[in-house]
């Protein structure tokens, strides 16, 4: 019994028990009958409930008058006559004979004998029970177009209502759609105009739903990344099947299907875009990316597809830097270490902090990942260049320092509090670099660092600094909880500098500096008593003068 048209089963004409053009009487008298029958609680049959063939109606009081209020309007009236029988030739008393006795296919070649507008009629009735809505179409084509004009007065002699053939044909596809489904009509071989006219019906709707499910996301606010991306898959949903239903019946090049199938797949991306842009989520990327690529699969017009287009492969280039899976705590944990970093003064002290506080978590990843790892390789690397970075610029920073410089050009040697300050800097620097040792590093930088380390280890072994290699138990330190809060540092700023070693004494008590101050005595000295000798002084009071001034410049220089 299912897929009979609702029309069918429950049309006002069988629930009174008459035929579409019994005469009104015959309504009254079957109506006065159900009214006693219901009264005394008897159930109410007629012959044309057809029980072998179609459920027996729910009669009651109210359906009753419902059925008759239903045809007393004349639009009405001939809305229910299309789908229900009629019984005007003699073919059609032989024929009920058999369709009451449940003998559908019999009553059905009973009315392919003539072709009358009740043997039409009724056969479109008997096609839809039996599940043939393309025989029915067929049959009303034929029906509307060679009767169309005398329908309404066989039904009705004294009806005003006025209707074409065709206006009788497009309502009883209407109906027909609304009971079965419009688009399903469009499978069928039609005539071009009837395909044309279902198309229109089919087309307009479908579209107007979609563009109502957009136009209702757009409305979701856009800083709500939660709200935005359950609106998208709820647009996605809703316009699922609809979009499905649109491109049967229009090809892609049709300009209303590219328009509304743009504006749905546009609204889908914008969503995802949303949704990323807003979200710390660590999910968040591949859910963008799904809302992305169905958009991608859904728009056609050229700029759309360029903009899908971009917006995808910007997607799947973050999520080719995102870590696996199974590391994303720990990597986490190493980059909030790293934005904290980028923050502070270009200290060595700062880099060994940095060095310390990730090793454990760069040893957890590589022991998950295996040391050959590419995502591995480069984060390792990225922690040493940022620590090596400090560990230049402080070495950098105190060979450049100005008095220094000055010394070492005059020759002078440095004090004890300058090399002491010297040698706590490359102490410091060689622990970082102890420490840089133990991480692993992609090779298109290993000789970057090789480079810096062994010239680092030169300065420490010319100052005496000690240079043993010492080695940390990996065992000994605890993986804390990683932050859950997401970053993306950037890299400190490099520098292509390399830490110089000096070429200068290490000492105020080396030959270097004694031969230096004997010079500067002898030559200021000679110079001064000249000058006093030659305006008319002595020129060994001058000579002794001038060795006085030397020794007391001498002497704060070198303190």
């Amino acid at each position: 019994m299912d897929n009979i048209p609702k029309i069918i089963l429950d049309n006002p004409f069988r629930i009174l028990g008459v035929y579409a053009n019994s005469p009104k009487k015959d309504i009254v008298s079957n109506k006065a009958k159900a009214t006693a029958f219901l009264k005394v609680n008897k159930t109410v049959e007629y012959p044309l409930d057809l029980k072998g063939l179609m459920p027996v109606p729910n009669r009651t009081l109210d359906v009753m008058n419902e059925a008759e209020a239903h045809l007393a309007i004349a639009k009405e009236q001939i809305k229910y006559v299309q789908f229900w029988f009629m019984k005007i030739t003699p073919i059609d008393d032989i024929a009920f004979n058999h369709l009451v006795a449940g003998n559908i296919s019999q009553a059905e070649e009973m009315w392919a004998k003539q072709e009358s507008i009740s043997s039409l009629q009724n056969k479109i009735v008997c096609y839809l029970i039996g599940k043939k809505p393309l025989l029915a179409l067929k049959t009303a084509e034929r029906l509307y177009d060679k009767f169309g004009d005398t329908y309404i007065n066989k039904v009705d002699a004294n009806s005003t209502l006025q209707m074409s053939g065709t206006e009788l044909l497009h309502q009883f596809i209407d109906l027909l759609g609304e009971n079965l489904g419009m688009a399903k009509l469009l499978q069928y071989d039609l005539s071009d105009s009837t395909k044309a006219y279902i198309s229109s019906q089919t087309v307009g709707p479908l579209i107007s739903k979609i563009s109502t499910e957009v136009d209702k996301t757009k409305k979701v606010d856009h800083k709500d990344h939660k709200a935005r991306i359950e609106a998208a898959r709820k647009l996605v949903a809703n316009t699922k099947e609809d979009l499905k239903l649109l491109r049967e019946i229009l090809p892609e090049t049709d300009s209303q299907y590219q328009m509304i199938a743009d504006k749905l797949g546009l609204e889908i991306l914008q969503c995802g875009i949303d949704y990323y842009n807003n979200s710390e989520e660590d999910e968040a990327p591949y859910t963008a990316m799904k809302m992305q690529k169905h958009a991608q699969s859904i728009v056609v017009g050229s700029l759309a597809k360029q903009r899908c287009e971009e917006n995808v492969r910007i997607l799947q280039k973050i999520i080719a830097d995102l870590p696996p899976k199974e590391v994303a705590a720990e990597v986490k944990a190493i980059k909030t270490q790293l934005a904290r970093f980028v923050k502070l003064p270009d200290k060595i002290s700062h880099a060994v902090v940095l060095l310390e506080n990730t090793a454990p978590y760069l040893r957890s990843i590589k022991s998950k990942l295996g040391m050959g790892n590419n995502y591995y390789l480069k984060l390792s690397t990225q922690v040493v260049s940022n620590a090596l970075h400090n560990v230049v610029e402080e070495v950098n920073a105190i060979q450049n320092d100005p008095q220094i410089t000055l010394r070492l050009q005059l020759g002078l040697g440095l004090g004890p509090a300058m090399l002491d300050m010297i040698k706590s800097t490359m102490r410091e620097a060689w622990k970082a670099t102890l420490l840089m040792d133990e991480l692993d590093l992609e090779q298109s930088f290993k000789s970057h660092y090789n480079e810096n380390r062994s010239t680092l280890k030169s300065m420490c072994n010319n100052l005496g600094v000690s240079t043993s290699e010492r080695r940390f138990n990996p065992n000994t330190i605890t993986v804390s909880r990683p932050l859950t809060k997401h970053y993306q540092p950037q890299e400190k700023p490099k520098t292509g500098s390399h830490p110089q070693g000096s070429s200068s004494s290490s000492g105020t008590d080396g030959p270097n500096g004694c031969v230096v101050a004997i010079a500067i005595i002898v030559i200021l000295g000679t110079i001064l008593g000249a000058i006093v000798s030659a305006t008319g002084g002595d020129f060994a009071i001058g000579y002794i003068w001038a060795s006085v001034i030397a020794l007391i410049v001498y002497n704060l220089i070198s303190d």
